[in-house]
């Protein structure tokens, strides 16, 4: 049973993508926001504290290991926060499956960040199949099939072709 059979991709969102993952897997997005971009803690700040009904003030004094475990475990994050934790996890902990499959695709990018300057369009099914096959085969299929669905979710108009292409992994 993998991530995609429970997961209806024709309307993902980064919010139902994120009421999916597993334990580990949100935790690791917590540690990698609040070890990320400094606004970004913020916006979790905001989400803790009306989930705890506490204070911002009040869930800043809180340790960050605390901060963390509220977030993956009780927080049920919007639209905004669900796609940093995605965007979080991924940038965080995951740059060289980003770097590998932007480079499968030719795409350039540093990091697994994509070049200011290019212009990203949709990516079609005949481009995208050689370059998941290229990312099975080198990395986890769980973190593989994560970041594809993430992909799908965070950006349905450029990697729209993914839906067929995780369908039939699916089957």
């Amino acid at each position: 049973m993998t991530l995609l059979d429970d997961v209806s991709l024709d309307k993902l969102t980064p919010v139902r993508l994120w009421s999916e993952l597993d334990g580990p897997t949100r935790v690791q997005a917590a540690e990698a926001l609040f070890e990320g971009d400094p606004s970004l803690r913020g916006q979790a700040h905001q989400a803790i504290a009306a989930a705890l009904r506490f204070r911002v003030a009040g869930v800043r004094k809180l340790s960050v290991g605390k901060r963390i475990d509220y977030l993956a475990r009780v927080v049920r994050p919007e639209h905004e926060l669900a796609s940093s934790l995605l965007m979080a996890l991924h940038l965080g902990r995951r740059q060289a499956l980003l770097s590998s499959f932007l480079d499968l695709l030719e795409i350039p990018n540093e990091d697994g960040l994509i070049d200011a300057d290019y212009e990203l369009g949709p990516v079609d099914a005949e481009r995208l199949a050689p370059a998941i096959a290229g990312l099975r085969e080198q990395f986890d299929g769980a973190e593989v099939e994560l970041y594809l669905a993430s992909l799908l979710a965070l950006d349905p108009d450029v990697w729209g072709a993914l839906v067929p292409l995780l369908h039939a992994d699916s089957d």
